[in-house]
């Protein structure tokens, strides 16, 4: 980056992408076997042209809503939404029908932009909520439109001033059940997140986009900050995909969550041994690590057959969403990609902390980003609280929701829920979520997280959810191998303190129920 850019809203971005590189990639995806491309002009035309539209038909200081799969026009419906002063409203491409139409009813959305995927229901989500359907091929002819607007001087919209602190984006953190709570989000809110995120991380070619955008973290992190490291944003089709267009597009950053990573981990590992090649694998390995602490780094070299199956040109993986075990980011790193770890919540729009390329401290969620403080409140006797967030990053409140919002807030302080802790050196380090925290009889208080962690290690271990069930450590588990997990519980047990053993293993026959960011519904396994 030539410049750093200063300001906080979506406008201001867009021209300033353009500005520093008007020819440069700003977005690809494949459409069948041809490679499309849209430069920072070219979208920026978009933007103005699909804008112009919203503006002169009707969607003006409105609530728009966008639902489908991570698509050009969904990014693009996003940025022209809330550079026009109007409020975008993400709906969760997982929700039932039913849950849609409560968010659309709840925020009050004027319009909703959808994809194929929703023919079916979009009559009754009309019909039951009001909201005007745009499917997205219209955008086609909207342009056209948006663009004839402007030839005749039509402008207004291209005038619109941005108040950056007044709500442009309403993401529900909930809506399957009941009433959904609205987080409201100001362009401050995210760009100043993106903004201060880069500072600790360095993206240097294409970022492979794979987290669903609907999300904060897809969207700040994977959108918002790589087009302010002026690199092009490569969206990937499907996780059925992922892994053949790694090679078309050959990314050198991907930002994922844990689950991703998880899996890949084990894939390496399967792979290397259905090769027979296992003790040579963890032969190069030791090998390598010993090299390095002679200054002599032979990674790319060494590991060309795995890191080639992933493009050729990955060394950056940033992975959130939830808690990391560091066996995956010193396996990474021992193979040449630099995997770190970082810490959010959709009420922090969403990154709080995240580990810097250039000190990236194993077994932290990194450091407490720029613009953020973060303070610890109700320690326990090792230092471990709920984590208080306050900054630019922190959301207005919930939408219409006045009593929700006091509940989440100590003054200026956002009470994120999670336990942790943070180093003199502000560090973060997270332990779990406060209310999965488990309370023996005789005192001791264990997080379940830790012990999950050291339980996924074990090869054999597809999913496992750990919890108290008559003041006994039990773990759930779903493998398709038991008795090699019940041998590997038993090993582990004796490198754990007596009172954390785990005393009461469950098999389970199908995978644990996820909520649409892909985590197990605690809620569904454990009953208090």
């Amino acid at each position: 980056m030539n410049k750093k850019f200063k300001s906080n809203n979506f406008k201001d971005l867009v021209d300033f992408c353009v500005q520093r590189d008007p020819n440069g990639v700003a977005i690809k995806w494949l459409e069948g076997n041809d490679l499309v491309e849209k430069t920072y002009t070219e979208f920026r035309s978009d933007i103005d042209a699909l804008g112009t539209y919203f503006f002169y038909n009707g969607l003006k200081n409105a609530k728009i809503a966008v639902i489908g799969e991570n698509s050009y026009k969904w990014i693009l419906t996003y940025f022209a939404t809330v550079i026009g002063g109007n409020v975008i409203v993400p709906v969760d491409r997982d929700l039932t029908s039913d849950a849609i139409i409560n968010v659309i009813n709840d925020s009050g959305a004027k319009a909703l932009i959808y994809t194929d995927t929703y023919k079916k229901v979009i009559d009754d989500i009309k019909a039951k909520t009001g909201v005007k359907p745009i499917h997205v091929n219209e955008f086609d002819d909207m342009l056209s439109e948006g663009r004839e607007l402007i030839n005749k001087g039509k402008d207004k919209y291209l005038k619109v001033e941005i108040n950056e602190d007044e709500m442009s984006t309403l993401i529900y953190t909930s809506g399957t059940t009941g009433t959904p709570k609205g987080v409201m989000l100001s362009q401050r809110n995210i760009v100043s997140n993106a903004r201060n995120v880069i500072e600790y991380e360095e993206i240097t070619g294409t970022s492979m986009l794979v987290l669903p955008i609907h999300h904060t973290f897809g969207f700040t992190a994977s959108v918002v900050a790589v087009m302010l490291f002026g690199q092009p944003i490569a969206i990937n089709t499907s996780l059925r995909t992922f892994l053949s267009e790694l090679s078309v597009f050959k990314p050198q950053s991907v930002f994922v969550v844990p689950m991703f990573i998880e899996a890949i981990y084990k894939k390496i590992w399967k792979t290397i041994g259905q090769k027979k090649m296992t003790a040579v694998f963890k032969g190069l390995i030791k090998t390598s690590n010993g090299l390095r602490k002679l200054g002599i780094d032979k990674r790319k070299k060494m590991f060309k057959m795995v890191t080639d199956s992933f493009g050729g040109n990955l060394d950056f993986l940033i992975s959130g969403g939830a808690p990391l075990d560091p066996t995956y980011c010193d396996f990474f790193e021992s193979i040449g990609i630099t995997l770190v770890n970082g810490y959010g919540i959709t009420e922090c729009s969403p990154i709080v902390a995240v580990n810097p390329i250039y000190d990236n401290r194993i077994g932290s969620v990194g450091l407490v980003i720029p613009e953020t403080q973060v303070k610890i409140i109700n320690k326990d006797e090792n230092g471990n609280g709920e984590i208080c967030v306050a900054g630019s990053g922190v959301m207005l409140g919930y939408y219409k929701n006045k009593e929700a919002t006091d509940d989440a807030f100590e003054d200026m302080w956002f009470k994120t829920g999670d336990l942790g802790h943070v180093d003199d050196d502000n560090f973060l380090y997270v332990s779990g979520r406060k209310k999965n925290l488990i309370i023996l009889a005789n005192g001791k208080n264990i997080y379940p997280e830790e012990i999950e962690e050291l339980i996924m290690r074990i090869p054999e271990v597809i999913e496992t959810v750990v919890y108290s069930e008559n003041d006994v450590i039990t773990a759930e588990i779903y493998t398709e191998n038991q008795e090699a997990v019940k041998t590997a519980i038993r090993n582990l047990n004796k490198s754990l303190p007596i009172y954390k053993h785990i005393k009461n293993i469950k098999f389970r026959q199908t995978e644990f129920e996820k909520t649409t960011t892909k985590k197990i519904k605690r809620n569904t396994v454990v009953t208090k």
